[in-house]
């Protein structure tokens, strides 16, 4: 008997059972998602232990959630001044003016080939703060067996262009350089390539920042004919104000409004575009606006938003369970998620508990385990004490030296 009451003492001290990052959850189908989401402190609860998942998310939660996701603090950055930026507390402004400046590229990468002959532009991250300056690099490279010979008119290779949306010109590498004459063809051994970098301080050629928007970076090989381009998109503002200068923190934000906002967020805006006429599969296709249409499309095909009954319901208020569906998406288009992976050790008791794996380089590392965790077991719910030695397992902490609060484990 007393071997029993230890046995029982060990295990609860391991993992007590009412030990959920929330308690009123369990079972909902973004379980998973709020779970992960809250271990990286994306998300927080209305109170605590509780996440309150069928509340309706408003603007400034989820300006909060998005800013959080992108990894953009917005501290020092002085908020609009809207005219009731009196109704957002002051340790949340930062987040509004982040989110009103915030940047985010289509793709950090984009290619074209002609030939023997890539094309790639680059930026040097996603997200960008209202001030942070854009890397750009340009490169031609030479993937063939033979040299090749590029004519141009001057010693101007290359060119960076900034475009609004309506195609109005921003900005331009070469405005105002002077440029020699070049006689004689330009030759890129094989391979070889040539590498061309600037930096877009999201300003426009007067040195004003540019407005919200969108504004497509184009690279250009400006070769004396068929100059060849590449581009990247890039969305300015997740979220902007209202014409009567009002940010309006604790309006209720549309399943149509967060789908818009999560497709920024995760530089998806240019499918978007793309999808901007489809036809979506619901029931309430009609009732979804132009203005939506594509972001929507989009949120349905990556399953960001689930459908209510074969509906999108563009109108109705997104909840928080919602928002999380779709933030946790993205965090993992973004690669925003750095699970700890490794072998199952031990899992030690005392309080707090601690799990000792060996990693991917076979060294043994101990970590805390968060008194309010999430752990599951083959896909299933499940709590420490159902861990076994040789488990695969990883792991998500708030920090690197953060405690251990969500772990996802395999075994036989």
């Amino acid at each position: 008997m007393r071997t029993v009451i230890t046995l029982l003492l060990v295990l609860t001290l391991i993992a007590p059972a009412w030990a959920e990052i929330f308690s009123d959850i369990s079972g909902h189908p973004a379980q998973r998602a709020i779970e992960r989401l809250a271990a990286k402190r994306i998300v927080a609860g209305v109170s605590p232990g509780r996440f309150q998942p069928g509340d309706t998310v408003n603007r400034l939660q989820l300006v909060q959630f998005l800013v959080r996701v992108l990894g953009i603090s917005g501290q020092g950055v002085k908020p609009p001044a809207f005219r009731d930026l009196n109704q957002i507390p002051e340790d949340a402004r930062p987040a509004v003016a982040a989110s009103v400046g915030i940047g985010t590229v289509s793709a950090t990468s984009a290619e074209v080939k002609k030939g023997n002959i890539t094309y790639t532009l680059t930026t040097d991250k996603a997200a960008y703060g209202p001030d942070e300056q854009i890397l750009l690099t340009f490169i031609i490279a030479n993937t063939g067996k033979e040299e090749v010979k590029f004519e141009h008119s001057d010693s101007q290779w290359h060119d960076f262009i900034i475009r609004a949306a309506d195609g109005t010109e921003m900005a331009r590498w070469s405005l105002g350089r002077a440029f020699l004459p070049e006689d004689r063809p330009v030759t890129l051994a094989a391979g070889k390539a040539f590498n061309f970098n600037t930096r877009w301080r999201q300003l426009d050629q007067n040195d004003r920042p540019v407005p919200a928007g969108r504004y497509e970076i184009i690279a250009v090989h400006t070769t004396k004919t068929n100059p060849t381009s590449v581009s990247i998109f890039f969305q300015k503002g997740l979220v902007v104000g209202y014409p009567d200068n009002t940010f309006r923190p604790n309006q209720a934000v549309s399943r149509a409004e967060l789908a818009a906002m999560v497709v920024r967020a995760g530089g998806l805006d240019t499918e978007a575009f793309a999808r901007a006429k489809a036809a979506l599969p619901v029931s309430d296709n009609a009732e979804v606006l132009d203005w939506a249409r594509g972001s929507v499309a989009v949120a349905i095909e990556r399953k960001m938003i689930p459908l209510i009954d074969g509906a999108f319901k563009p109108t109705q208020g997104a909840s928080r369970a919602d928002a999380a569906t779709a933030l946790d998406i993205i965090m993992g288009l973004l690669k925003k998620y750095d699970f700890t992976k490794g072998t199952l050790r031990a899992v030690g008791q005392g309080r707090p508990a601690t799990i000792t794996f060996e990693d991917e380089k076979n060294a043994a590392r101990t970590f805390r385990v968060a008194p309010a965790h999430a752990v599951y077991r083959n896909d299933r719910l499940a709590t420490l004490a159902d861990l076994k030695p040789g488990d695969k397992i990883q792991m998500l902490k708030e920090s690197d030296v953060g405690d251990v609060a969500y772990i996802e484990a395999t075994g036989p």
